[in-house]
């Protein structure tokens, strides 16, 4: 049985050495510095993974909302769970886009907590 796979999108690379830490041992991990990155690289691809971390605010274009909705497009999609340091976003964006999103800094507990909870509801 494979390891699941899991997209992390994020420009700040502290960030995603930190999520890659805390969850090497459980899944198989590709990083990405900007929605533009994924795009270029990934493309419809992104519908092999099985979660993907996003932040809300990169730069470029497209941002993190923007992949967002391209990822909702997708026949196959990956559970999505949002990353910002803005609090405000963090509460709003779940409402608009029925997504978790993990406000900046979060816990390895939280970031555990978010995935088992995603994929548990997982309705793809």
């Amino acid at each position: 049985m494979s390891r699941p796979k899991l997209l992390v999108v994020d420009d700040e690379p502290l960030v995603a050495s930190a999520i890659r830490t805390i969850l090497r041992r459980d899944f198989d991990i590709v990083e990405k510095g900007s929605a533009e990155q994924v795009v270029a690289d990934l493309g419809d691809g992104i519908a092999t993974f099985d979660v993907v971390l996003l932040d809300v605010n990169m730069p470029g274009v497209p941002d993190g909302v923007d992949l967002f909705r391209r990822i909702e497009q997708l026949e196959r999609r990956p559970a999505v769970i949002f990353m910002t340091g803005d609090a405000h976003i963090a509460k709003v964006l779940p409402q608009k886009t029925h997504t978790r999103c993990l406000a900046k800094p979060f816990s390895g507990a939280a970031l555990r907590d978010a995935i088992a909870e995603v994929v548990a509801s997982d309705d793809r």
